[in-house]
């Protein structure tokens, strides 16, 4: 080969590397920019202009609090935040790395007035032109003790729901869909023959419920808020005093609250005004229990229209008698020691408020009213969901 076409060769060479290095030069210039006026937009508190940022369907997880999928549920988590006094936001030792034209990662340290921590992935996409955030991954390493209130950062919860008598854990989805976009971990298990779970009616026991959110507690690496509806406020009792130091709170939702050796059948006798008690009838071989099926929206759900009922209606089981049967075990020293919060349902046709309010009067931290039926969960989502987040 002539010495003249080596150099051509290498002349090509060069001037496409060299090429290269500017084009990556330039893309680095220009994700740097987007992450700066990100960054901007944070420590001035714009969070329309921080969430208009990432892209539709954006990722970011954000450790140890959460993955948050989505504008709405990421707008929540800064939304809270900043409102809450985070500011100062700094990155150093940031490293870009350009993937190809469109697409560049990020990686830094990062600090601000409330922590401080590492960023692993904070990958950027151009996306008609524009640098939006498509994938957001950080950790904070330490937190500050802070002069203005502590951050939401630190208050996201975890939540098991559980459903009452008869339904599923599908009763939640409005109100965990709330929790979620608000940063909240929401667990809403199927307890034995609802839901998802078909196991027959005449082989559950009270033993199978509590043994579902036992072994869902047990996996959890934080104290969670565990919420009991209706019938299961006897299930979540028991919970609460078989794992006491894995329930940060115990929330009983229009819920029997009742003392050692209660159980439903005790709890309902005599019972005046109730359409439930009134409609409940035993299946012929005495194996599980329902409500007539013409009362069963008056009973429950008054309150939501009837198109809507009728779309729950076909997932509505057979609740066991077993588990009504079971005389409840706690004591002071375990199921005492658990912070409870009752929230009453003015409306309920199928547990009265002055049944609500004699269960609960004394026994609890704190109470809260909403003017629903015995299903709020349905007719006020938003309003439950809010107090939920607001225990104190």
């Amino acid at each position: 080969m002539k010495p003249k076409f080596y150099s051509l060769i290498i002349y090509l060479l060069v001037s496409i590397c060299s090429a290269n290095s500017l084009h990556a030069q330039k893309i680095e210039k220009e994700v740097l920019k987007a992450s700066r006026k990100w960054i901007s937009n944070f420590n001035r508190g714009n969070v329309s202009e921080i969430v208009n940022a990432y892209t539709n369907d954006a990722v970011m997880v954000a450790k140890p609090f959460g993955t948050y999928r989505g504008r709405n549920s990421i707008n929540a988590f800064w939304s809270s935040l900043i409102k809450d006094g985070a500011s100062n936001l700094k990155y150093f030792n940031t490293n870009v790395k350009v993937i190809n034209r469109k697409k560049a990662i990020i990686s830094s340290d990062w600090s601000m007035n409330i922590g401080k921590g590492i960023i692993t992935n904070e990958t950027w996409v151009k996306v008609q032109g524009v640098w939006k955030l498509e994938t957001d991954h950080f950790e904070v390493t330490k937190q500050f003790n802070n002069a203005k209130k502590e951050s939401k950062m630190n208050k996201k919860e975890t939540f098991i729901l559980v459903h009452s008598a008869w339904l599923g854990g599908w009763q939640w989805e409005n109100v965990s869909n709330i929790l979620r976009e608000n940063g909240h971990t929401v667990l809403t298990p199927d307890l034995p023959g609802h839901g998802k779970d078909k196991t027959p009616p005449s082989n559950i026991t009270m033993e199978d419920y509590v043994k579902t959110i036992t072994e869902l507690l047990d996996k959890q690496d934080t104290p969670v808020v565990l919420v009991g509806h209706s019938f299961n406020g006897i299930t979540v009792s028991r919970v609460a005093e078989l794992r006491p130091n894995k329930i940060k709170k115990l929330v009983f939702l229009t819920a029997f609250l009742l003392p050692n050796k209660g159980s439903f059948f005790k709890a309902v006798q005599n019972v005046k005004g109730s359409i439930a008690v009134d409609n409940f009838m035993l299946s012929e071989d005495k194996t599980f229990a329902f409500v007539k099926e013409d009362e069963i929206q008056n009973a429950f759900a008054h309150d939501i229209p009837k198109s809507a009922f009728e779309t729950a209606k076909p997932h509505i089981v057979p609740e066991p008698i077993k588990p009504l049967t079971y005389e409840l075990t706690i004591t002071d020293e375990n199921f005492g020691s658990v912070p409870k919060f009752y929230i009453e349902c003015t409306e309920d046709r199928a547990i009265p408020i002055e049944i609500q309010r004699a269960m609960y009067k004394g026994k609890v931290k704190k109470s809260f009213s909403l003017n629903s039926s015995h299903t709020p969960n349905f007719s006020q989502p938003k309003e439950l969901a809010d107090i939920l987040m607001n225990l104190n």
